[in-house]
């Protein structure tokens, strides 16, 4: 049997883990043994010891480089991870190379981990990418850019400059390192097979052509059973982030509603559950269920992590998006398009309630999604798993010979 090394670098929320653990337990089943190595460990011994499995820290940028503007492109992102300083970008690339081989691994799968794709160039390990559709964007000289609704804000010239820069870091990293040079930036951002863990609807790129998509996966079986406050018509369920801005702004308006609202938000504070908690709203600390959760509520408010906004369109439950960053902005945007959400920006606070009220009476939401959820009603996330899970299994087979012996 084999061991697998599953690998999350960049990005940030439950979605990377919630994609890997349900293929790494089925790897686990069938006999291979599963290390990870992860960005984040706070919710490693909650969400990957039951299981038996060992983590480890990914290596990671941690310098700042200051006065970069906006990324245009994922070539531009990755010039604030290290993809424009030589000598740093070595020394991580040279640690992940020395965790690889101590651990022995066979195969490696990453999630949104492009220094670690680097790192692995030449190594001979096999390897597939497991993305979302942000990471990997459309295989075009230059990338396309990440605010695809305003492509004239995004000089070609630019996007060409940009991506001669970071590919001119990797490829004198990659000398260093003896390994061969990359011609592009997709080698980069995935450099194997690549598997889609999501619809084609819900892709970051909605101009993409083709694309190995196999279905969005998220946590089965996992979290707090559901407790919905006594008080309320509508039942609202929001999973939201501590350091939004609008955080309080949201939770204001929405304890105001006819609704009993369940609002997850990992590592809140004491003080913010005992100011918003009320007869008709309740806080948890804990993930909850999503199962539970996705079947019993109305309407879910998120910050357009892809795998809840994906998990609650195939139950028909219409979506309420205040992204965060721009990779949620992207997909909030696409999704919006398709009229089975509302997505509302940080920056229009001040009138959270008018917007969210009239998103709430906007019967078109609810039929759209109902619709979603028709189209896809005979999708099973268990059968994606064990999809993946045979994607995993084919980079270890052999391969076919040809010509004489």
């Amino acid at each position: 049997m084999a061991r697998y090394a599953f690998i999350w670098e960049l990005g940030g929320a439950y979605g990377h883990l919630g994609r890997m653990i349900p293929v790494a337990r089925e790897l686990q089943r069938r006999g291979h043994e599963v290390v990870f190595i992860i960005r984040e460990l706070v919710e490693a011994e909650r969400l990957l010891g039951p299981h038996g499995f060992k983590w480890y820290q990914a290596p990671l940028w941690i310098g700042r480089v200051m006065k970069l503007p906006d990324p245009l492109s994922l070539a531009e992102l990755l010039m604030g991870f290290g993809f424009l300083d030589v000598p740093a970008l070595l020394s991580i690339c040279r640690a992940w190379r020395n965790l690889l081989t101590a651990l022995s691994v066979d195969a490696l799968v990453f999630d949104y981990a492009p220094t670690a794709v680097l790192a692995s160039r030449g190594l001979g390990l096999p390897q597939l990418n497991l993305a979302n559709g942000f990471q990997v964007p459309p295989d075009t000289t230059p990338l396309p850019p990440l605010r695809w609704w305003q492509k004239d804000k995004a000089p070609a010239a630019r996007l060409m400059d940009s991506e001669k820069q970071v590919l001119h870091v990797a490829n004198q990293v990659l000398y260093e390192l003896g390994a061969p040079p990359v011609a592009g930036m997709r080698d980069i951002l995935s450099g194997s097979i690549d598997v889609f863990a999501t619809l084609p609807e819900l892709d970051h790129y909605p101009h993409r052509n083709g694309g190995d998509f196999v279905g969005p996966m998220f946590a089965l079986g996992r979290g707090e059973e559901v407790r919905w406050p006594a008080r309320g018509a509508l039942k609202i369920f929001a999973y939201l982030k501590p350091d939004y801005g609008g955080l309080e702004a949201l939770l204001t308006v929405l304890r105001q509603l006819d609704a009993s609202v369940l609002v997850h938000i990992p590592g809140v504070s004491k003080r913010l559950v005992e100011t918003f908690s009320s007869d008709n709203l309740a806080i948890s600390r804990q993930p909850l269920d999503i199962e539970q959760v996705r079947r019993s509520c109305d309407v879910a408010v998120l910050h357009a992590g892809i795998s809840t906004v994906a998990a609650m369109l195939l139950a028909g439950r219409p979506v309420l998006l205040f992204p965060q960053q721009l990779e949620q902005t992207m997909f909030a945007r696409g999704v919006e398009a398709l009229g089975l959400a509302v997505s509302i920006p940080e920056a229009a606070s001040g009138q959270f309630q008018r917007l969210v009220k009239r998103a709430l009476a906007d019967p078109s939401l609810k039929q759209n999604a109902e619709r979603f959820a028709e189209k896809y009603a005979g999708y099973d996330q268990h059968a994606t798993i064990r999809v993946v899970a045979d994607r995993c299994e084919t980079l270890l087979a052999p391969q076919p010979r040809f010509g004489n012996p």
